[in-house]
């Protein structure tokens, strides 16, 4: 650890405990009585006096605790926590205890208030959302029993007048929220605040401009709420109801205000990690100085499982240690003798791309200990003696992907799309980074040397989008193209002799070569296997084999026997390394021989199909390994279904010239600088070690003893570093968008010494990530506390509380055709209708005063007994056996496309279809295709991209909706059909609205610039700078630099920051939801109908009578 760094670790180390000494920051959320003061802080909830003083915890789960509101007498607080891994609804007295749990329903419910008489809490949940990315306000009492929802209407947060008869309310989504960092965002997703009178079903909005107003409560009469549209920051607002009149409170310039609460006129706030008080009817705000001493659990030093954030393994040049590189450090596992090795053991700093050299005495890394850029570091696989390090440039994260077999050079890559090449000899040369290449797309690099270390195999894409292997001659630095750019290549690796350059190759990419496309979909990738014969002389993997008698040993004797020379050779060289207790030299290797000329002529095709291959390695027997991986589209696994390790582990045999199967449920495989041992990646990061042999043996590697002892506060200063590091490298603009980045970190900086959990590190950075002012910049997750979750089962279904008792209101009975979209309550033989009570669950009768879910706690996918009766008092009661389930929030989104697809059809009079994608996806795709096409008998269309999640550029659907009629086919029997076959020619219309982004961005920005039609709806959310290409974070958790962004044919940034405009505005009005009416749909519905009224069909002319022959 260099000097710069011991001096950080003991700053570090220590500044949790002077925390008493002077104010305290990062204290989250206040609520106020006329007596207390409760906020969050480290997790935890603390009751303090108006003031500030005295406070004192009063919660202190590991769980995390927030959102605390005050009874209106002021004797309980109502607050959520993640307690048995679920987000509930929970109460505590002032004197503390055990806190009582008012909500089991697995959604997560967020607590907003109480109603003015304190016989209500008031809560947030997307329980019942019949569409995604909304929640709706609920009210339970604090004694417990059945939720009741306030009403239809989506809301975010909300509180009631003192007169519990106006609600005050967010309705939708801020962009700048939980793990998304957008301060100023001024896309679709900038949310008013509305008060909705209840009984009159009438509302009003606070006056609105593009900003983000949030958090209302009520003060004095008037609504006060945050808003970020003055002063650069988000500050406090007041609205009167009856003036109209609108009033700035708060001119905070320099920290946003977060959150707020109110009792009577006086208000306390949070902003810049402080917490401070002003009344409403005006004057300057008072910073209340809290003063904490205590430290949480979760800063103490801990020893932590580093296999959780494991990022590569590599075997040993004979296979008997794996090199792990996690939790930022470089781990040495044996495969069976032995103990693990923790070659780094340096808190703080993250070294990671961990490489055996050839001879397997060296290991290799990254480290980041210099502070925000990298060095080499290379030192004995035995963990003893110097380190020697060489410094990369300050400029560029690097990664680390290969070594050379001679132990002389080791291949890295940059983000900025450059290949080097390091020499580690002993030469003048030594330390020196030589280019190789810089591509010209992002995207995998593979890389191979050979045998003798004088080629490197890598690739590169070209301008065409398709990959090309190069040679890169060591000697003279030059780079030959192997493959022309006709064809996808990849993946190339050598012979074990050198002969022979193996290579994926496939002709048929093209239309999936682009994957941000949406055509991309489901296209199916089918690849050769290559041979290249380096040498003009050289012999084809599989020249014909003539059968004569030569005298000759056949291929298999030689083998026999050369194998049996091997084993002696190795008996004597460990006879000899014994003796000088010296590791024995390897045998030279011998030069490849490697002709240019003709060098694409010489490429010899393997006998195998065409399919996905990847990930190709030739063993010492010669034999081909590669994986073949399952076609996009082939099968509809279900949701829980691995996804990574997917491919099938094969074998060609050159002798035989046959391919097997070896290993299903591969996600990955590597060979041993030998060849002769494989290591197997499998699902949930599982590791197996096994001969590279025609049978695959392997046993599973131990990871037990990846122990890593980590400093929180060390580690949470390095994420802190990398994260505003990674920013600055991998952020498309290197301007940082004119912000000074450096007085960024160092505003941001001091509030780190109060970080007490890792939660507490994410909402720091995601404010930090913000002042960039862009969609997609987010991050969360890392080492954060979680609990054992207590799985609640779902019945599928809607209720209400009638003469004391549970009804079911609505069935959602799935999609019959989905069979992974099931609904336990609609099973086949139950007869059960909607309309029916639920009198008991498992035995326990079931009435209003009870909370149905607690009875459905640890139900999932097991047999629960449910009574069922036609009426509250029993009438035809009966027994039931169900299996709930985890997540009905599929169940509810298919019946709202449904219902919207039935409405269409019926107010259209069968002319219109109706077509929703929730993104522009794999599940967009799906819905699009399935629903599109069943449906090209009509005249016109809606496409529905409200709430679209999105993916990817929806190309696939503007490409296909604007296809132009080309002509007819007449069949002698059945009906004329068209080219194209499946199309709708008639009046097209896109609903949209302000919780449609990324892809749900550029779809209605294409649908508009091609000309299909009108918009309607309310503006997208604004969201396109792509991201998914800097690398995790040292414990896992995730960061998402946006790297790339769109500008249009004319050559403007658009849509960032500024979302899709409707060409028609409908707001969702949630006096008409309430009632069941979609206001945004009914318009859509009514312009395509308006237009159909003047729309010219497609004149399909009748075909021509028959060719009369001879005449």
């Amino acid at each position: 650890m260099t000097l710069s760094r011991i001096a950080v670790a003991l700053a570090w180390m220590t500044s949790g405990l002077a925390l008493a000494a002077e104010p305290t920051l990062m204290l989250r959320q206040p609520a106020a009585s006329h007596d207390h003061l409760a906020f969050v802080y480290a997790g935890d909830l603390w009751l303090a006096d108006r003031a500030g003083g005295n406070a004192r915890r009063l919660t202190s789960h590991a769980a995390s605790e927030f959102a605390p509101r005050f009874s209106p007498d002021g004797r309980h607080i109502a607050f959520s926590a993640s307690y048995d891994g679920n987000t509930d609804v929970y109460v505590i007295g002032l004197d503390g205890g055990v806190p009582k749990r008012l909500t089991w329903h697995p959604s997560a419910d967020v607590v907003s208030g109480w109603s003015p008489d304190g016989k209500r809490v008031l809560f947030a949940s997307p329980r019942e959302v019949l569409n995604n990315r909304s929640n709706q306000l609920y009210e339970v009492s604090p004694d417990g029993g059945y939720e009741k929802q306030v009403m239809k209407a989506v809301a975010y947060e909300g509180a009631w007048s003192p007169d519990g008869k106006r609600l005050a309310y967010r309705p939708y989504n801020a962009a700048h929220a939980g793990a998304s960092g957008w301060r100023q965002s001024r896309g679709g997703s900038t949310p008013p605040v509305w008060i909705m009178d209840m009984a009159s079903q009438t509302w009003e909005q606070i006056p609105h401009v593009n900003a983000t107003d949030s958090a209302p409560v009520w003060a004095g009469g008037e609504v006060v709420f945050i808003s970020d549209r003055a002063d650069g920051a988000a500050n406090l607002f007041a609205f009167n109801p009856a003036t109209k009149a609108l009033r700035q409170l708060t001119r905070e310039t320099q920290w946003d205000v977060r959150s707020v609460d109110a009792i009577g006129s006086t208000l306390v706030y949070e902003a810049g990690g402080r917490i401070k008080q002003i009344e409403s009817g005006g004057g300057e705000p008072r910073v209340l100085d809290i003063r904490l001493s205590s430290i949480a659990n979760q800063a103490r030093t801990q020893w932590k499982d580093a296999g959780k954030a494991l990022t590569q393994a590599r075997l040993s040049s004979t296979g008997k240690r794996v090199v792990v590189s996690a939790r930022g450090e470089v781990f040495t596992v044996p495969v069976k003798d032995g103990s693990v090795r923790n070659l780094t053991e340096t808190a703080g700093v993250r070294e990671k791309d961990a490489l055996w050299s050839a001879d397997g005495q060296r290991v290799a890394y990254i480290s980041d200990a210099p502070g925000m850029r990298h060095e080499l570091v290379l030192q004995a696989q035995s963990g003893l003696g110097a380190k020697e390090r060489i410094a990369l440039p300050k400029e560029g994260y690097f990664t680390l992907a290969e070594w050379s077999p001679d132990g002389k050079q080791l291949v890295l890559m940059d983000n900025h799309l450059n290949l080097y090449r390091l020499s580690v000899a002993a030469s003048p040369q030594r330390g020196q980074l030589v280019k190789i290449a810089t591509d010209v797309r992002r995207g995998a690099v593979d890389i191979a040397f050979s045998p003798d270390s004088r080629w490197l195999a890598f690739t590169s894409s070209g301008d065409n989008y398709f990959g090309r292997v190069w040679l890169h001659e060591v000697a003279t630095g030059r780079n030959h193209a192997v493959t022309d750019g006709l064809a996808h290549a990849g993946t190339p690796t050598f012979s074990a002799k050198g002969e022979h350059l193996y290579f994926t190759a496939s002709i048929n990419t093209g239309p999936a070569a682009v994957g941000l496309d949406l055509s991309t979909q489901e296209r199916p990738r089918r690849a050769g296997l290559y041979a290249l014969v380096l040498a003009a002389d050289g012999k084809s993997p599989l020249a014909p084999k003539p059968g004569d008698e030569d005298g000759k040993k056949d291929d298999k004797e030689k083998k026999d026997e050369d194998a049996k020379k091997d084993v002696a050779k190795k008996d004597d060289k460990k006879d000899e390394a014994k003796k000088d207790d010296k590791p024995a030299k390897p045998e030279p290797v011998k030069p490849i021989k490697v002709d240019l000329d003709g060098l694409a002529d010489r490429v010899v095709a393997l006998p195998v199909a065409e399919r996905n291959y990847d990930n190709l390695a030739v063993a010492s027997d010669g034999a081909l390994f590669y994986l073949q991986r399952p076609q996009p589209g082939a099968s509809n696994e279900a949701p829980t279904a691995e996804r990574r390790a997917t491919a099938e582990l094969w074998r060609f045999d050159f002798e035989e010239r046959k391919a097997k199967m070896l290993r299903t449920s591969v996600a990955e495989f590597s060979l041993s600088e030998d060849r002769k041992k494989l290591l197997l990646t499998l699902a949930a990061g599982k590791l197996e070690v096994g001969d590279a042999n025609e049978k695959i043996e392997a046993k599973a590697l131990d990871l037990a003893g990846l122990r890593a002892r980590v400093d929180p506060r060390l580690e949470w200063k390095q994420i802190f570093d990398e994260t505003w590091w990674m920013q600055k490298e991998f952020f498309y603009d290197p301007g940082m968008h004119g912000l000074d980045w450096q007085a960024v970190y160092d505003r941001y900086l001091p509030q780190l010494a109060h970080v007490q959990r890792r939660e507490d590190l994410n909402d720091l950075l995601v404010q930090m990530i913000g002042e960039l002012q862009v969609g997609h910049n987010r991050m969360g997750g890392g080492d954060v506390h979680q609990e054992t979750p207590v799985a609640v089962g779902l019945l599928g279904a809607d209720f209400t509380v009638e003469q004391g008792r549970y009804r079911i209101a609505r069935l959602y009975a799935g999609d019959r055709l989905n069979p992974h979209l099931r609904s336990p309550l609609s099973a086949a033989g139950l007869r059960v209708k909607e309309g029916d009570f639920i009198l008991a669950v498992g035995g326990h009768e079931v009435d209003s005063k009870t909370n149905l879910y607690a009875l459905l706690e640890n139900t999932v996918g097991k047999q629960v007994v449910l009574s069922i009766a036609q009426d509250a008092a029993g009438k035809g009661r009966r027994d039931i056996v169900v299996e709930p389930i985890a997540n009905e929030s599929l169940l509810r989104r298919w019946a709202w496309i449904d219902d919207n697809r039935r409405k269409v059809e019926q107010k259209s009079g069968g002319k219109v279809a109706y077509v929703y994608m929730p993104d522009t996806g794999g599940q967009g795709y799906e819905h699009f295709n399935r629903m599109f096409f069943a449906q090209v008998d009509k005249q016109a269309l809606i496409v529905d991209d409200r709430k679209n999640g999105g993916g990817q550029a929806a190309n696939y659907v503007t490409e296909l909706l604007a296809r132009p009629y080309l002509g007819s086919w007449k069949d002698r029997d059945g009906l004329v059909f068209d080219t194209p076959g499946g199309a709708i020619y008639g009046p097209k219309a896109m609903l949209i609205d302000q919780d449609a982004g990324s892809g749900g961005d550029f779809m209605p920005y294409a649908f508009k610039r091609v000309g299909l039609g009108p918009l309607i709806g309310k503006r997208t959310w604004g969201g396109l700078i792509g991201i998914s290409v800097n690398p995790p974070l040292i414990d896992g958790g995730f960061l998402t630099v946006p790297f790339f962004r769109f500008y249009t044919p004319e050559g403007e940034w658009r849509i960032e920051n500024e979302g899709v405009t409707p060409d028609m505005e409908v707001e969702l009005d949630p006096a008409a939801v309430n009632r069941g009416e979609d206001t945004q749909l009914d318009a859509a519905i009514a312009d395509v109908l308006k237009r159909l009224q003047v729309w010219k069909p497609i004149q399909r002319r009748t075909a021509p009578a028959a060719a009369t022959l001879g005449r």
